[in-house]
């Protein structure tokens, strides 16, 4: 493995398979195969004792779960952090418990090195030989120090990969929960990502529909607008409102902003998201009041301005002072996470959704 082509082969395994489901196995057999070894195993935990992950390709999964009854006697833990270490070299008492697990596996030939990610990651590799495969030598332990800096970039990888996927489905779960139709279009109008709301959008065909895999708007004002946002995106970080008739005629409010090329590639590439301001009916005030930890004088606000009210009307009706009504309003911001009054409105009306029968 000292070929520095092989070798590459071997990153190509750890950094390719990040993206793919499960990650961590195609390496791992990489690995096994590279140094002449039964297992190749990677486990992820908190602390030394505690797995999260326990990745051992071609494993029986009996043996895994085995162990994993007793990896709070394993030994072969806490070994010096990035350093290269055998079972032999590490272990002076090995406890009955696990003794027993080796003597099945016939095995005392372990190889590892451990890394510690932040906050309190604890990650161990593994490599593992029956008995008539010998011991490591100096060409194995050579690999995995070598390997080192590579399976900490790798690692941080995968982290930040699987908390973006976790929060883009928290995101599409409370934009789906707001009836916001998300749909991503490439600079032609064709539509590269949608959402559930989106969906339900398209299949209606009231508002937009799909045609040849591009966004067709019903109406030939918001195929013109849409088109114009197209041609001429916002910039970056900046958003255009317009608003999309719907086949009865009542007007849907929606917003566009534009999507870093570096996230899809190169070009021009606009996020849409169409709201449904028409359907206030399910509005109570108790309802933003859970909905949105408003007092009972922030949701009487809220309530009237999702209603349309301006807000002097809205003082009138509730009878405060016209400060008042601003100073509630600050708050009302300061809770929906808004910052201009439209965009409040369009977020109440379209929260009011979620409270219909």
């Amino acid at each position: 493995m000292s070929d520095d082509t092989a070798f590459a082969d071997l990153l190509e395994t750890l950094y390719g398979g990040l993206t793919r489901s499960p990650p961590w196995e195609d390496f791992l057999r990489t690995l096994a195969a590279a140094t002449n070894t039964t297992f190749a195993t990677l486990l992820i935990g908190r602390g030394h004792a505690g797995i999260d992950a326990h990745v051992t390709p071609g494993a029986d999964p009996e043996r895994t779960q085995e162990y994993q009854k007793i990896s709070q006697a394993d030994p072969f833990v806490g070994l010096p952090e990035g350093q290269v270490v055998s079972f032999r070299d590490f272990v002076s008492h090995i406890p009955a418990r696990f003794r027993d697990w080796l003597n099945v596996a016939h095995s005392v030939e372990i190889l590892g090195v451990d890394l510690h990610r932040p906050p309190d990651v604890a990650v161990r590799l593994r490599l593992t030989r029956v008995d008539e495969e010998g011991e490591f030598g100096d060409a194995e332990r050579a690999l995995l120090t070598r390997l080192i800096p590579h399976l900490r970039i790798a690692l941080d990888l995968h982290a930040r990969l699987t908390t973006t996927q976790a929060e883009s489905q928290l995101f599409s779960s409370a934009m789906a929960g707001l009836a916001v139709a998300t749909l991503i279009l490439d600079r032609e109008g064709r539509i590269l990502r949608r959402n559930a709301v989106a969906m339900r959008m398209l299949e209606e065909a009231d508002v937009v529909a799909e045609q040849s895999g591009k966004l067709q708007p019903r109406t030939g004002s918001a195929a013109a607008t849409i088109n114009r946002i197209l041609a001429s995106p916002p910039p970056a970080g900046e958003e255009i409102l317009f608003e999309v008739a719907a086949g009865d005629g009542q007007p849907l409010h929606a917003r566009a902003r534009a999507v870093p090329s570096s996230a899809y590639g190169d070009g021009a590439w606009i996020a849409l998201f169409i709201a449904d301001p028409s359907r206030p009916g399910g509005l109570s005030e108790e309802a933003l009041r859970e909905r949105f930890q408003l007092t009972r004088a922030e949701a009487g606000l809220a309530l009237h301005l999702a209603q349309g009210a301006s807000l002097a009307d809205a003082a009138v009706a509730l009878d405060i002072a016209y400060n008042t009504v601003r100073s509630h309003l600050r708050a009302i911001f300061a809770k929906t996470g808004t910052h201009r009054q439209g965009q409040l409105i369009t977020l109440l009306r379209t929260a009011g959704s979620e409270y219909e029968i």
